[in-house]
């Protein structure tokens, strides 16, 4: 079914753990614009970078790989796991953790740095390089 589509968006968060070769070259004989992994914690790490590496083999582009990276609590560990995930070869898109059947109301620091690291052109400025001053 998917073989004869076009732009095909899997936004649904694939478990890195999940992604093999086979799945990875299963996925490049399609038409994908964008696939989205998941990173929720610390802990998913390893197995996101193991994910990416795989599907750089199968010919994916950072362009193309996305990763929810779920967030909250202590924003100092977050923005370090969200350069990570950039670092490894996606773009990070940060979510704020919101319990089943409840609702966290988060402040306007917070909603700012989600929507900061939501946005590429925004935490690409805050990952380049500074420019060295002109001699």
């Amino acid at each position: 079914m998917l073989e004869g589509q076009r732009a095909i968006e899997f936004k649904g968060g694939f478990e890195a753990a999940r992604v093999t070769e086979k799945i990875a070259e299963r996925l490049r004989s399609l038409r994908i614009k964008t696939l989205w992994l998941a990173c929720d914690h610390k802990n998913s790490i390893e197995p996101l970078r193991k994910a990416v590496e795989i599907l750089k083999k199968a010919g994916f582009k950072r362009n193309h790989v996305y990763c929810y990276v779920l967030i909250g609590n202590d924003r100092q560990e977050n923005e370090a796991r969200l350069r990570e995930v950039f670092e490894i070869g996606c773009l990070p898109f940060a979510q704020l953790f919101q319990p089943a059947g409840q609702k966290i109301k988060y402040s306007k620091e917070w909603k700012n740095f989600v929507r900061t690291w939501s946005r590429p052109a925004a935490y690409k400025s805050l990952l380049s390089p500074t420019p060295k001053e002109a001699i």
